[in-house]
């Protein structure tokens, strides 16, 4: 739902993202930075147990929420169209922060680059590139 006035999202459409089952199983929360969020670690993530490693479903879907959840608040509702998620270094059992750069929101599509990390923003561990669709 939108504002008639502004176009911007209802404020009540990116908290609804937050509640859903998926983004309460997988522990997406927002952080201080508007466009920074957080996967919070739980032993369900763990993709590879020998070496406890995230499973990359779990970081692709972080890099997709990140991207709806960015767009929806620039633009109004959004919904994913394509992505393409690159795996740069191994994770481990510890939160994974996302940051959206946007790339360009134009009327009807946005593209946004997210990109991940669990140790340091100078050190990935995935890139992903969004085109979403403008409701």
């Amino acid at each position: 739902m939108t504002s008639r006035a502004t176009g911007r999202p209802a404020a009540g459409e990116c908290d609804a993202r937050l509640a859903s089952p998926m983004a309460r199983w997988l522990g997406f929360e927002t952080t201080e930075r508007a466009d920074v969020f957080r996967m919070r670690f739980a032993p369900h993530h763990i993709g590879n147990p020998f070496i406890r490693a995230l499973h990359g479903g779990a970081v692709a879907a972080l890099i997709e929420f990140a991207a709806e959840y960015a767009v929806t608040a620039a633009a109004g509702r959004a919904r994913l169209v394509s992505s393409a998620v690159d795996y740069i270094r191994v994770t481990r059992d510890a939160d994974v922060l996302a940051r959206v750069d946007t790339v360009r929101i134009g009327r009807r599509l946005a593209f946004v680059d997210v990109w991940c990390w669990q140790d340091g923003e100078d050190v990935p561990v995935a890139r992903g590139s969004c085109s979403l669709r403008i409701l």
